[in-house]
C-alpha cells in the first residue's frame, strides 16, 4: 500500500480547502484511522483514573459489585438513573477477566479502556463515511482527522462515559439512511436497522432519542410513510428487547427506568450544575477552539437542506439540552461529531464561494494551523493524564497489601470525597454506608444471613465534620480495624497529624504519592479550587 493516495478525479475540480494538507497527495483514510488508533491506545495505557463521578461509581463500582454478589441498584425502590445495559456489559467483561485469572483493578481498567478505544474508532470511520457521502473525500479526511485528534476525543473515548459510547450507533443509523436515500431506493429494511441503532444509542444514553426524533420528523415532513413506520418500528422493537426486557427482569414494568429517570430529573432539575440558556453554546465554541469553532457553527447552520436528518436531529438535541436547567458539559458530548461533520461541509462550501476568504487564504491557513497545533498538543498531553490520582493511586498501592482489614481516609478541613474502593481489589465499603445501608445492599450481612468475604476491607473517613472520638466509636463497633491511614493534601498538616496521633500513636510513613502533572497544572492555574493533593500513606503500628 502506498503511503499516500492520489486525489480522485472528481475531487481535482474542487478548489483547495483549508484545514487539511494540500497538494497532489492526500492523507489516506487508513492513515487517519492509524492516528486515531495510536492516540487512543496511548490514552488507554497511560491515562489512568476516571474523569467524572458517574463514569466510575455508576458503571465500574456497580459492575464489580454484581460480580461480588452485591445487589447494587437492585434493591432500591426506584430503578437507577443510568444505563443498566452498559453496566451489564462491564459485568460480562469483568466476569471473563476473572475467569481467566485477571483480578487486579488496574489490569481490568486497562482492558476496559482498550476496548473503549477500539470501539470509538467507529466514530472516526463512520464520521468519515458520512462526510464523504454528503460532500467529498477532501472534507471527509478533514472530519476524520478532527474526530481522531481534537483534544478531548481520544481522552473521552477511553473513559466509561455513556455520552461517548452512544455515538457510534446513532452515527451508523444516520449513515444507513443517507446511503439509502442517495441510492434512490425505497427499501424499508435500512430504516428498520437505523431505528434499532437509535434504540441502542438510547439504551446507553436516553437523550439520544432526540437524534432519532429529528430524523423521524424529517421523514414525516416529506411524507415518507413507509420509511417513517420502519424507523419507528425498529426503534420500538429493539428498545423493548433491550431496555424493556431489562426493566421487566429487574424492576416492575417495561421502561420503568425511563419513567423513573425523567421523573427524577423533573424534580431535581435545579439541584445539579445549572447555567444560562447559552451555556452549551459557549461549551461548543470553547471545546472546538475558536476561531475554527465559529467556522464550524456557521457551517452547520448552512446544512439544513443538504443533510436535514442530521441537521434537525442535532439541533433538537442542542436546544433541548440548552433549555433544561441541568447543564453539565459532558451532556453535550454526543453532539460534537455532528457539528464537525456538518460544520466542515457547510464552512468549506462557504469559503469556496466567499471572495473575502479567497483573498485572505493566509489568514484562514493561520486559523487552521493554530487549531491543529493546539489540539494535537492537548490530545497528546491528555493521553498521558492521570486524573483523580489522589483518589485512585493510594488505593491501587494498598491493593497489593495482604491481610489488610481497614483503612482511614483523612481529608483535613475539606469535604470527604467518595473513595473508589474498586481500586483496592477487595470487596469493601465505607463504614457509614455499611452501617446505615440506605440502599439495602448490606442487609443480609448485617443480619448474619451472609458472611462477608475473607478479604473484605472497611474504609473509614475523617475530616472537620467528624471528631476523633466519633471515628474511634466507629472503629470500636467494627471488627475491621485500620491498618493504614491515607492523608490527602498538605494543608494544616501539623494540626491534622496531631489529631490522628490521638487515635493512632504509632504511625509510620510508608509511601508518598505526588499529584499528576495535570493536577499540578490545575493547582497552579486555580489554587483555590484545585488543591495540592499530595497523598501520604501511613502504616498503623501496634
Amino acid at each position: 500500500m502506498q503511503s499516500f493516495t492520489k486525489i480522485s478525479k472528481e475531487n481535482t475540480a474542487i478548489p483547495p480547502l483549508q484545514g487539511i494538507p494540500q497538494g497532489r497527495y492526500l492523507i489516506p483514510l487508513w492513515f487517519v484511522m492509524l492516528l486515531a488508533f495510536v492516540i487512543r491506545m496511548l490514552a488507554a495505557f497511560f491515562s489512568k483514573g476516571f474523569a467524572f463521578s458517574d463514569d466510575h461509581f455508576d458503571v465500574i463500582t456497580v459492575a464489580q459489585g454484581w460480580l461480588d454478589g452485591l445487589p447494587l441498584w437492585l434493591n432500591q425502590s426506584m430503578p437507577p438513573r443510568h444505563s443498566m445495559l452498559y453496566v451489564l456489559l462491564h459485568y460480562a467483561v469483568f466476569y471473563v477477566l476473572e475467569a481467566v485469572g485477571i483480578f487486579g483493578p488496574e489490569a481490568k481498567m486497562t482492558v476496559v479502556r482498550v476496548l473503549h478505544g477500539l470501539y470509538s474508532l467507529l466514530v472516526v470511520y463512520f464520521g468519515y463515511k458520512l462526510t464523504e457521502r454528503l460532500s467529498n473525500t477532501l472534507n471527509a479526511r478533514l472530519v476524520g482527522m478532527m474526530l481522531a485528534l481534537v483534544w478531548f476525543m481520544p481522552y473521552m473515548s477511553v473513559r466509561n462515559l455513556v455520552e461517548m459510547v452512544c455515538i457510534p450507533p446513532y452515527l451508523i443509523a444516520f449513515y444507513l439512511m443517507v446511503r439509502e436515500e442517495q441510492a434512490g431506493r425505497r427499501r424499508w429494511l435500512p430504516y428498520l436497522g437505523a431505528g434499532a441503532l437509535f434504540a441502542l444509542a438510547f439504551a446507553f444514553r436516553y437523550h439520544t432519542v432526540l437524534f432519532g426524533a429529528g430524523a423521524g420528523l424529517v421523514l414525516l415532513y416529506r411524507r415518507q410513510w413507509r420509511e417513517s413506520i420502519a424507523l419507528l418500528l425498529g426503534f420500538a422493537v429493539f428498545a423493548f428487547l433491550v431496555q424493556g426486557v431489562i426493566d421487566i427482569v429487574f424492576f416492575d414494568y417495561p421502561f420503568h427506568s425511563i419513567v423513573a429517570y425523567f421523573l427524577y430529573n423533573a424534580e431535581n432539575a435545579e439541584n445539579y450544575s445549572t447555567g444560562p440558556v447559552y451555556r452549551f453554546a459557549l461549551t461548543v465554541l470553547g471545546f472546538l477552539v475558536p476561531p475554527v469553532s465559529v467556522f464550524l457553527v456557521l457551517g452547520y447552520a448552512r446544512t439544513a437542506r443538504l443533510a436535514p436528518k442530521l441537521f434537525w436531529g442535532g439541533l433538537i438535541f442542542f436546544v433541548a439540552h440548552s433549555l433544561f436547567p441541568n447543564k453539565q458539559e459532558r451532556f453535550i458530548l454526543p453532539l460534537f461529531p455532528l457539528i464537525m461533520i456538518l460544520g466542515v461541509i457547510g464552512w468549506q462550501q462557504f469559503v469556496q464561494a466567499s471572495g473575502f476568504w479567497q483573498r485572505r487564504r493566509k489568514l484562514l491557513a493561520w486559523c487552521w494551523g493554530f487549531f491543529w497545533v493546539l489540539n494535537i498538543l492537548a490530545a497528546v498531553g491528555m493521553a498521558f493524564t492521570y486524573t483523580k490520582k489522589s483518589r485512585v493511586a493510594p488505593l491501587v498501592y494498598l491493593s497489593e497489601k495482604t491481610g489488610m482489614d481497614g483503612v482511614v481516609l483523612e481529608f483535613g478541613n475539606h469535604s470527604v470525597k467518595k473513595p473508589p474502593l474498586f481500586y483496592l481489589g477487595h470487596t469493601g465499603a465505607v463504614y457509614e454506608n455499611y452501617a446505615t445501608d440506605k440502599e439495602q445492599v448490606w442487609q443480609e450481612y448485617l443480619q448474619g444471613k451472609k458472611q462477608l468475604p475473607a478479604d473484605f476491607v472497611m474504609a473509614y473517613t475523617l475530616n472537620q465534620d467528624k471528631t476523633p472520638a466519633e471515628l474511634q466509636a466507629q472503629i470500636d463497633a467494627s471488627p475491621y480495624k485500620p491498618d493504614y491511614v491515607v492523608v490527602v493534601g498538605t494543608d494544616d498538616l501539623e494540626e491534622r497529624m496531631a489529631r490522628l496521633n490521638t487515635l493512632f500513636p504509632h504511625l509510620k510513613l510508608e509511601h508518598t504519592i505526588t499529584p499528576s502533572l495535570y493536577d499540578r497544572l490545575l493547582h497552579l492555574l486555580n489554587p483555590r479550587v484545585h488543591k495540592d493533593e499530595r497523598v501520604q500513606l501511613y502504616e498503623v503500628l501496634p
